[in-house]
């Protein structure tokens, strides 16, 4: 029985492709001022299939925005053969007789490594932590407000389980945003792992990601979407 229902849902899928294609063909026919490679007709034939569409039923339109190219090879196939021509029937293309190359505009001067390393410092601005890393706080301070042992975040840095940032030449303090509850949230040591740099990794947690849908990943992970996050940053740290 259900393999009856695919045969039909895809009977009826394949009626709607060539619905379409149909209204492309009487826009064709009906152009008797044809010209290959118009933008005017490819206005026509794209106005055609949506007034084939727009008065369909939703499960029909939802079916077919599934077989976009199943359709785009229809109607390319249709608009490709549809002529009289003797050269097997497709559209010919006007191609100019001559083409001016463009040089573009070239990479300019190439500054060397010194010359580098100076422009760099002119553009360099001294940052304070908190200002990129949102707040922050020590061993103390983690103890005194939200009571986590020292020897418990001791354990958790050694074991790779919490970000932890250098303040200065030996201090480190750790970014709040990664506790909850008292614990780091759940995939933090996961993504540590994956960048040898604190510092970075916690500046690709923290910021909007494109590849979550502009979220930021610290978000996620306190929604217990640690899943996700992790996938993201294997594809993001893999390319590196």
């Amino acid at each position: 029985m259900a393999g009856s229902h695919v045969h039909l849902d895809r009977a009826r899928q394949a009626k709607v492709a060539d619905r379409v294609a149909a209204k492309v063909a009487d826009v064709l026919k009906a152009d008797a001022a044809f010209e290959s490679g118009s933008v005017a007709l490819s206005a026509r034939i794209a106005g055609a299939a949506a007034a084939a569409i727009v008065d369909l039923p939703v499960s029909v339109r939802r079916e077919l925005s599934k077989r976009q190219g199943e359709l785009a090879r229809r109607i390319r196939g249709l608009v490709e053969t549809f002529s009289d021509a003797p050269d097997g029937g497709k559209i010919a293309l006007e191609i100019p007789k001559a083409v001016e190359p463009s040089k573009g505009e070239g990479l300019g001067k190439i500054a060397t490594a010194e010359e580098g390393e100076r422009l760099l410092g002119e553009l360099a601005v001294a940052r304070k932590l908190e200002e990129w890393a949102g707040p922050v706080a020590g061993a103390n301070e983690l103890q005194r407000d939200f009571g986590i042992a020292r020897s418990t975040l001791n354990r958790w840095q050694h074991a790779g389980e919490v970000i932890a940032l250098l303040k200065g030449t030996r201090k480190h303090v750790y970014p709040i945003e990664q506790f909850i509850d008292g614990r780091p949230v759940k995939g933090i040591g996961t993504i540590a792992a994956l960048v040898s740099n604190q510092r970075v990794a916690w500046l690709w947690l923290s910021q909007p990601n494109p590849m979550l849908g502009g979220r930021r990943p610290i978000n996620l992970l306190k929604q217990d979407h640690a899943d996700e996050v992790v996938d993201a940053a294997k594809t993001y740290f893999a390319a590196q």
